[in-house]
């Protein structure tokens, strides 16, 4: 299922998304940065959000102009281990 937003528009979601992740960054919320990084890979794997459009997001956030290539790369390196490490808390009821 698509992702519906009635609130906020997607820019403003993905805006207030990504400044929530790169604040649990920041301060170390290791937890709060996986948990993040995890709803958006489900949405992903679900088909709720496109690669693209998170790139996109992404790219807006960050001042960046990561390329599909780079993304994949980015996605494979740090967004997915961060998923698994959430799955595996969830698992492991450390949360």
């Amino acid at each position: 299922m698509a992702l519906t937003l009635s609130q906020q528009t997607a820019a403003e979601f993905a805006a207030r998304f990504w400044a929530r992740v790169k604040a649990a960054k920041l301060v170390g919320d290791q937890a709060e940065y996986c948990r993040l990084l995890h709803w958006l890979t489900e949405k992903l794997v679900a088909g709720d959000i496109t690669d693209a459009q998170a790139r996109n997001s992404f790219n807006t956030a960050f001042g960046r102009t990561l390329t599909a290539g780079q993304w994949a790369t980015l996605r494979s390196s740090r967004i997915t281990p961060a998923h698994d490490r959430y799955a595996e808390m969830l698992a492991e009821g450390d949360l």
